[in-house]
């Protein structure tokens, strides 16, 4: 590879630091990888360069994210030693947060840069092999490490709620999410971008789902499911509308205004449903941002045989500061993340 090392996972550059900071290579001349019988969550086909980081104990995402990076990529992670790979995962989803764009023919939005996201353990070294997309499609590619702010709500099974169902907003966030696989599907949705998780319980009529964003102009798309837990989740179909609410969807200072998505189904009386939030098709910087959740039964969250006074919402954040474990706080919906507290002890016993 013209005297690059990269080329080789003992010559990987390493450890490389966990904050953002890029570093570039190329799969110009580069070779094809004999390793781990040519699959680690992508195929291993196409020739790639390698680098290296130490764990730190959290998840950490890597992103071909830059302004000089050519190529499309497909991204293995391995741990143990260059002569005794194990493999941890891989894949070649787009960077979502990457807002440096490479639109469709349809004005979409797009992307060059690929992210994975692995969890770590502290000291052990993680091998990152980084491949160029198809055969013919050799390039420069600047890679960065840092670790991500996943959204507490950010799968099912951590699914925020049950959510009050008197229009209470619910401030939360799809940024540095990951995208949602369930065996259910997205339930009549494109499956684009990544997407926040809440659960609010049936009436036993029609319940209205929506949500705003301050950065989004183009609405979202919810999957709505009735399940018992995430592991028996059930489309549920309804009703999608677009309308201007001065009430629930003004933001800033400015008061600007901005389109509120509905989505209505019929439900039944105490039944749980699951909601993924995600963005519709959209051709802005980026899929992900700060939203407004909120859910409405019609009777002031007083449908059904379990109404709002068995509910209490209180925001809580949650955000981890890396460095000495102490929760952040304030307004700032980066470190609030929209997350909650629901005290329900009075709720239950409306079951028992």
């Amino acid at each position: 590879m013209g005297g690059n090392n990269a080329d080789f996972c003992s010559g990987a550059p390493g450890p490389r630091p966990i904050t953002g900071v890029a570093s570039p290579g190329t799969t110009v001349d580069a070779t094809i990888d004999d390793v781990n019988g040519g699959y680690c969550g992508v195929e291993i086909n196409t020739p790639g360069i390698w680098w290296w980081v130490n764990g730190t104990g959290e998840v950490i995402r890597a992103s071909s994210c830059h302004q000089k990076t050519q190529i499309k990529t497909k991204i293995s992670v391995f741990t143990g030693s260059c002569g005794n790979l194990r493999c941890v995962t891989g894949d070649s989803r787009p960077d979502y947060e990457c807002s440096i764009l490479d639109r469709n023919e349809e004005g979409a939005w797009g992307t060059l840069a690929t992210a994975i996201d692995f969890p770590t353990f502290k000291g052990q070294h993680y091998f990152i092999l980084v491949q160029q997309e198809t055969l013919a499609d050799a390039g420069t590619v600047w890679m960065n490490y840092r670790h991500p702010e996943l959204p507490s709500n950010d799968n099912c099974i951590d699914a925020v709620g049950p959510v009050p169902r008197d229009k209470t907003i619910v401030d939360a966030t799809t940024e540095d999410g990951s995208v949602s696989f369930v065996d259910a599907g997205y339930c009549g949705a494109l499956d684009l971008y990544p997407g926040s998780w809440f659960q609010v319980f049936g009436t036993g009529g029609k319940v209205t789902v929506g949500a705003c964003s301050e950065f989004n102009v183009d609405g979202f798309y919810f999957s709505v499911y009735d399940g018992a837990n995430c592991d028996e989740l059930e489309c549920i179909g309804g009703v999608y509308e677009q309308v201007y609410d001065e009430e629930l969807c003004l933001f800033g200072p400015g008061f600007l205004s901005r389109k509120k998505t509905t989505f209505t189904f019929d439900t039944r009386d105490r039944n749980r449903y699951y909601i993924m939030v995600h963005y519709a098709y959209t051709g802005v910087e980026k899929p992900t941002s700060p939203f407004r959740f909120f859910v409405d039964d019609g009777q002031n969250g007083m449908a059904g045989s379990g109404g709002l006074p068995s509910i209490e919402y209180k925001p809580k954040p949650i955000s981890s500061d890396s460095d000495n474990g102490n929760v952040n706080s304030g307004a700032d919906s980066k470190t609030a993340r929209g997350s909650v507290m629901l005290a329900s002890l009075f709720f239950f016993v409306l079951w028992s």
